[in-house]
């Protein structure tokens, strides 16, 4: 009687075993069919056979379905299989466009779109305007650069006014007090060329009058070489009525009033950039002495970007401002664009020449550069509405009721925030502008762009 209670007790374990495999059979069956793989929404390159969490980041990894027949679908929804090259946007509420590049479209339920916050807009043309922006800097007038020396002969320097580098000059101040004794022959010359064309022109009206102020220009013209201002002229030339006329022919070191002393003056208003001289020193014909520079007119030096050289052209206007200088913004030209590009910085400079009448802007200080150039009208799409893959974009089409189909596109000029278009697009598509990087992974997942991997 035990042996048959326990025969039959294994029999219905048994049985009750078959039982719940034949019922479970089906159902893993079912999954298995349907699942093509399970992968992780943040790293699609995950590909496993089973269910777990991601390798890399350790999300739970999700499931991707096996792909269906799309006329097979589209037939059990609408009972008709439609025009895949021409469908309406009546059927669908927006303008639909055949896949191209391969790619195949994909499905997302429109309850998903909206929790993930996708919004839609259509492709359309706007006018672009190309910002252009550049950092500068103050420098010194190049062309306002003096040097000043003594051209005619050799000497000493007596007394220094000009005695610190970056001191600020007027035309007309000392910069020094020359010895020379180059410098008393050179008086002797002038007062006795002088009187003798006064005399001349007295005693003998009849002469050519244009010959005599010819020869006494060519007087005046080797004083020049001096450096002499039009006021030092006049002193020598009032020194030369005042002698007494047993003093018409000067000799060396016995000229009445004559000095071996003079003013080296500033020719300009400026600052000492560079100074030689001190004080005792003896100097040659020649020798620098001092280097000047203007500080009006000034320039600024900007530097813009390799994308944007193109753009900037000698005589385009530009705004200049002044990080130190809130108040100060100025309009200036582009005067002169270097030949070529900072090979570390890849960026190309150009100069602007600024008036700087009060001397606010000082060599050295930062400016900024801007202005913008009108592109025309383009076909344009949001900078959110694309997705970078490597050396290539795409933006994802929105053919509604949850149906997105990935779209590749050539782009060109970035103004503001749109992109314009050069391929790939049309006016009127109705495109995702949000989240596209939530909808790029939905689209990996479900192997619509299978293959972005060797395109990469």
């Amino acid at each position: 009687m035990a042996t048959i209670k326990k025969w039959f007790l294994l029999s219905l374990l048994a049985g009750l075993g078959v039982w719940l495999t034949a019922c479970g059979k089906p159902a893993n069956q079912a999954v298995a069919e349907d699942v093509d793989y399970y992968t992780c929404p943040m790293h699609p390159s995950v590909h496993e056979k089973n269910p777990g969490n991601c390798p890399i980041c350790g999300m739970t990894l999700v499931p991707v379905p096996k792909k269906k027949d799309a006329n097979h679908d589209m037939e059990k929804t609408s009972g008709s299989q439609p025009d895949k090259t021409n469908m309406s946007a009546a059927d669908h509420g927006a303008h639909v466009v055949p896949p191209d590049n391969g790619a195949t479209g994909f499905q997302v339920a429109p309850e998903r779109l909206q929790a993930i916050g996708v919004r839609s807009d259509v492709v359309r043309r706007e006018k672009l305007q190309r910002l252009l922006r550049a950092p500068g800097i103050v420098t010194i007038d190049e062309s306002t650069l003096r040097d000043i020396n003594i051209k005619a002969a050799d000497g000493y320097i007596e007394k220094l006014y000009a005695s610190t580098t970056g001191q600020t000059v007027k035309k007309g101040e000392p910069l020094a007090l020359i010895l020379s004794e180059g410098w008393i022959e050179a008086q002797q010359d002038y007062i006795n060329a002088y009187r003798n064309w006064k005399r001349t022109r007295q005693f003998m009206a009849n002469e050519n009058p244009v010959m005599l102020q010819q020869e006494f220009e060519r007087f005046r013209a080797r004083m020049r070489v001096w450096d002499l201002s039009d006021a030092q002229l006049k002193a020598l030339e009032d020194l030369a009525l005042k002698l007494p006329d047993t003093s018409l022919t000067l000799r060396r070191g016995q000229g009445q009033g004559l000095s071996g002393l003079f003013e080296l003056q500033s020719p300009v208003d400026g600052i000492v950039m560079e100074k030689q001289a001190v004080e005792g020193m003896k100097f040659e014909q020649g020798q620098q002495l001092f280097r000047l520079a203007q500080l009006s007119p000034i320039w600024v030096e900007a530097e813009f970007p390799e994308d944007q050289s193109p753009f900037v052209a000698i005589g385009q206007e530009f705004q200049v401002n002044f990080p130190s200088l809130a108040n100060l913004t100025l309009t200036a030209k582009a005067a002169f664009i270097y030949p070529q590009f900072n090979t570390e910085t890849r960026r190309l400079k150009v100069r602007f020449v600024l008036a700087n009448d009060d001397l606010k802007i000082r060599p050295g200080m930062y400016a900024n550069v801007s202005s913008s150039t009108t592109l025309g009208e383009k076909l344009v799409v949001p900078f959110s509405a694309v997705v970078p893959t490597g050396n290539r974009f795409v933006v994802f089409l929105d053919h509604g009721n949850g149906r997105l189909e990935p779209r590749f596109v050539e782009l060109g000029e970035k103004s503001g925030e749109n992109y314009e278009v050069l391929k790939g697009l049309s006016e009127g598509d109705k495109i995702i502008i949000s989240a596209t990087f939530l909808i790029d992974s939905e689209s990996r997942i479900q192997g619509a762009l299978q293959s972005w991997g060797e395109q990469r």
